[in-house]
């Protein structure tokens, strides 16, 4: 566990001790990243304790030999980690996206998608979806309005997939219904699906 800036020796001593406690579990699970839930500090809002194992995360670069048997935790929200991130994505979230040394930080949701709108050329390359801010995401949302060509599909930390094109007005199915949504609607839509709970 690291911090910069941001020290909170209470804090430390939760999620190490919450790690300590789940140790087989840190250990023995082979997903490269997970969400361990049940945690909770005094004055904080952070609801899990995230764990990447040695080959998705560079925390010693320079020395292989104890990067490769650290195991990293941190203090984590719910709707950041999905546990079923590749290698590759997990290495993403956490060297890119969570910015886990900085403990005063907030969410970062598991926003993950591929789109493509042919009106502006936006899109993601190929069929591999890329992670994404909610920021990012629901401006890419908004721009897919009237375009009846584009598509876009979402995946949640919940390990849900959303399908949403226009047609008219917004559908969005989750490949069992299909629902019809207004410009409003469709943006609470979007936080609530990539919200914490």
């Amino acid at each position: 566990m690291s911090s910069k800036d941001s020290y909170d020796a209470e804090l430390c001593r939760a999620v190490l001790a919450f790690a300590r406690e789940r140790e087989a579990e840190v250990i023995d699970r082979p997903e490269p990243l997970i969400a361990l839930p049940g945690f909770s500090c005094l004055g904080r809002d952070f609801d899990v304790v995230g764990r990447i194992r040695p080959q998705a995360h560079r925390l010693f670069p320079r020395d292989p030999d104890l990067n490769s048997v650290v195991f990293g935790i941190f203090p984590a929200y719910s709707s950041e980690i999905s546990g079923t991130e590749s290698v590759d994505q997990a290495s993403e979230r956490f060297g890119r996206m969570l910015k886990v040394s900085d403990l005063n930080r907030m969410p970062s949701p598991y926003v993950l998608v591929r789109f493509s709108n042919p009106k502006s050329g936006a899109g993601t390359i190929g069929e591999l979806p890329v992670f994404v801010s909610p920021d990012y995401f629901v401006h890419e949302l908004r721009d897919l309005e009237g375009v009846e060509a584009a598509r876009l599909e979402l995946w949640n930390h919940r390990n849900e997939k959303w399908r949403v094109r226009w047609n008219g007005d917004w559908r969005v199915s989750d490949g069992d219904q299909e629902i019809r949504m207004t410009g409003d609607e469709i943006v609470l839509w979007a936080a609530a699906v990539i919200s914490e709970r």
